[in-house]
């Protein structure tokens, strides 16, 4: 059996035991693997309800809403106008977003402040995540990133710590957000500091399928020599094999 093929059985085996995490999503096709994500999501919450499980719906959610936009051309705030099954999910899944979101307004997870903050622009929210920082609950990679994002402006030397810090964290096999990668290129770039800026975008190259940052450009339009170019790609994949298995460190 393939992957896929696994999960198709898997997702039917919830629905089958479980039809009513899936009845309101409808099964044409469109946005599958996005509703597949919301009814696992939704099945997670349900054996433990748990404010973790609670963000994960509504990331699940999110990303079903937006996927279902763009197949019907429909925005979600009209879609009430039209009728038709695929509209009749967006609108369930809208609501189930907008109910999970009132429920967890007062949660201190630091994903649900992060979303409470950038969705509903809460400042209390941004306050209670920015009093986590140098704590045990913001040492995994993504919430580093959004710290390092906090500060890149106006502390963008400390932003460039938080970043090689995010990339420390990650373990053997675990997948690294090129995100964290393209914003180090970037910062560095902001600061002048063109070889490094040069060495995380060819770095950022090995981890996502279309790099947001180019490091081409970096020797383009700025006076990189040869040699220096060389010995930077050589650093680039020593850190490349340091990410993927787990032992990088700044």
């Amino acid at each position: 059996l393939t992957l896929t093929a696994c999960e198709d059985d898997r997702i039917h085996n919830i629905c089958s035991q479980n039809p009513a995490l899936c009845a309101d999503l409808v099964d044409d096709g469109w946005c599958r693997y996005e509703r597949s994500d919301v009814i696992r999501a939704r099945y997670y919450l349900q054996t433990e309800e748990t404010d973790r499980r609670k963000y994960e719906l509504m990331r699940g959610l999110e990303r079903y809403l937006h996927c279902a936009e763009h197949s019907t051309n429909i925005e979600y705030k009209r879609a009430r106008e039209q009728k038709s099954p695929r509209v009749e999910g967006m609108l369930a899944a809208g609501s189930q977003q907008e109910q999970l979101d009132a429920q967890t307004r007062g949660s201190r997870d630091p994903y649900l402040l992060l979303w409470h903050w950038t969705n509903n622009t809460n400042p209390q929210a941004r306050a209670s995540f920015m009093a986590l920082e140098g704590t045990p609950a913001l040492e995994e990679p993504e919430l580093q990133l959004a710290l390092g994002g906090i500060y890149a402006k106006h502390e963008p030397q400390k932003a460039i710590a938080l970043m090689h810090h995010a990339l420390s964290l990650y373990r053997e096999g675990e997948q690294v957000n090129g995100r964290i990668l393209t914003s180090l290129s970037t910062l560095y770039m902001g600061q002048k500091q063109y070889g490094q800026a040069y060495l995380w975008g060819k770095v950022s190259e090995s981890f996502q399928n279309a790099a947001e940052v180019s490091a081409t450009r970096f020797s383009l339009y700025h006076s990189l020599s040869k040699q220096e170019q060389e010995s930077l790609d050589s650093q680039a994949a020593t850190l490349v094999e340091q990410l993927k298995s787990g032992t990088y460190r700044p």
